[in-house]
């Protein structure tokens, strides 16, 4: 539909070919338009048509998707303290220090959504709670393109009244398991005996118990063996002024190495982004002689980087800092020489360099 605004308004199946209802797919997604109508993922393609015959029906496109994926997971992750990516079209975020940025999380959450619409032209929604499974049902609350917020110490009274299989793991089966007890809602499990619920239904019902009481204390997590940490940040109006870039990209630079360090990982090579008013894109890396983990190690080589910009010929929407190439080690690097690619580059330092680093 973002690309084809003539389907805005109808109801649009991805999925096999129906073959005027004889198709033997499955249904991959579809609209909302397309929900009222019964359709919904994973239904036979001829059950689909039936219900929706005048639905326009799309082949998928992994593509696309994967491109506008891995797009938007930057995006978020640019917002996040910790990331943790859980599908093509969802994810975790701690903003726990991030939002001090924002003022509230409500702000932080608006200005993710007008970041990934004006990025990719999509809409997303957004669950806000102090842990991730009352997030995760938050987030589905509201779609499409909204936002619910759960305050701190709310966790439970909101949870209450929603069905039992809000709870993500509670399928059909178990959904079906729970209401054979007289267990329909999220506050009746909250209620409900643990022994009762280890006999009946079995151990992993307890820690549904706890999720419906509002407790859960698994951390965003990054998946292993990530490939990268960055952030990126977007100007609430392009700019220009090369002190603002500067100083923008400092409080980026310290931010990846924060992150870096807590993941206790050293790295190889230091890269920014540079995104101009015109949507333009660019990105530039340099690649170290040793792998570092010092603060210093990204704002030298993140401030050369920046040269090939400077002064800007346009004005600047967004800039991102990564750092990549990791290794394990309990070495740290003491000259510069070693956060240095290139040796002669000492030598050429404005003095905007040597004033970052004294700073």
């Amino acid at each position: 539909k973002r690309d084809r605004p003539e389907l805005r308004d109808k109801p649009v199946i991805i999925g096999a070919d129906p073959k005027g209802g004889k198709g033997r797919g499955v249904v991959s997604t579809c609209c909302y338009i397309a929900r009222k109508y019964g359709v919904h993922s994973a239904m036979p393609i001829s059950k689909a048509y039936r219900l929706c015959p005048n639905a326009v029906f799309l082949r998928p496109d992994f593509s696309k998707y994967k491109t506008a994926s891995e797009n938007i997971m930057a995006i978020l992750s640019s917002f996040a303290d910790s990331f943790q990516p859980v599908s093509i079209d969802e994810a975790y975020l701690d903003v726990t220090e991030r939002v001090e940025e924002f003022g509230t999380p409500r702000k932080l959450a608006i200005a993710i959504k007008r970041e990934v619409s004006r990025s990719e032209r999509l809409t997303c929604s957004i669950g806000i709670a102090s842990n991730k499974s009352a997030a995760k049902i938050a987030s589905d609350l509201e779609k499409p393109n909204g936002i619910t917020e759960v305050p701190p110490g709310q966790e439970a009274e909101f949870l209450s009244s929603l069905p039992v299989g809000k709870i993500s793991g509670i399928g059909k089966k178990t959904r079906a398991l729970y209401e054979k007890y007289g267990i329909r809602t999220i506050g009746q499990l909250a209620r409900a005996n643990e022994d009762f619920l280890r006999e009946n239904i079995g151990d992993f019902a307890v820690g549904f118990k706890y999720i419906a009481m509002g407790i859960d204390n698994r951390p965003v997590k990054p998946r292993e063996g990530m490939e990268s940490i960055s952030t990126e940040r977007t100007f609430m109006e392009d700019t220009d002024d090369e002190e603002a870039i500067v100083r923008k990209l400092r409080a980026m630079t310290k931010q990846v190495h924060q992150r870096a360090l807590r993941h206790k990982v050293f790295f190889r090579t230091v890269g920014i982004k540079v995104r101009f008013s015109d949507f333009t894109t660019l990105t530039r890396e340099r690649s170290l002689a040793v792998a570092v983990n010092s603060l210093e190690s990204i704002l030298g080589n993140v401030e050369i980087l920046w040269r090939e910009f400077s002064p800007p010929q346009k004005k600047v929407r967004l800039l991102g800092v990564r750092v990549s190439g990791f290794e394990k080690g309990d070495y740290v690097q003491t000259t510069l020489d070693e956060w240095i690619s290139d040796k002669e580059e000492i030598l050429e330092k404005n003095d905007e360099l040597e004033q970052t680093l004294k700073d």
